[in-house]
Parts: structure tokens; sequence; C-alpha cells
């Protein structure tokens, strides 16, 4: 059985996945094809943590800085996150 704090995470990830599908609307009502795509990949997101297919914990993000090369460990760690793809 789900918490009612895990309840209260679904149901508001899909009130914000309803709001996102609105804007995502709008936003290919006017061609803005970049803006579409940003609400498109929220919606998607919003509806796993709705559906409890992940958690709505935040996610490390590792982020190289400019003047250092990245090493093969820094690349491959990137690419398991999903960062790199």
């Amino acid at each position: 059985m789900a918490s009612q704090s895990g309840d209260t995470t679904c149901a508001t990830a899909h009130y914000i996945e309803t709001m996102l599908m609105e804007m995502r609307t709008m936003s290919m009502s006017n061609n803005c094809d970049m803006l579409t795509y940003l609400l498109e990949m929220a919606m998607i997101e919003a509806s796993d943590i709705a559906a409890g297919k992940i958690s709505a914990g935040r996610q490390e993000t590792r982020v190289l800085e400019k003047s250092t090369k990245p090493n093969a460990e820094d690349l491959a760690a990137l690419f398991m996150s999903g960062a790199l793809k």
C-alpha cells in the first residue's frame, strides 16, 4: 500500500502533467518547437512520477569543469546517469 506522502506526490505529478499538456497545446499552436519539446520532456517525467515508475527525489547531476578534460570514469558515470546520449 502506498504511503499518504506517495499518494500526494503521485496526485501532484498527475496535476502537473495535465497543466503541461495544456501548455504544450498552446506552444504547438504557436510553432514554438523547442518549447514544445521541453514541455513534452517534462510531461514524460511527470507521467513517470505519477505512475510510480520513478521517484520524485532529486537526482544528482555531475557537471564537468570547462577547464578539465573528462576522463573515462567521468564519461562513464555521466552516460550511466543518462546525462549523455
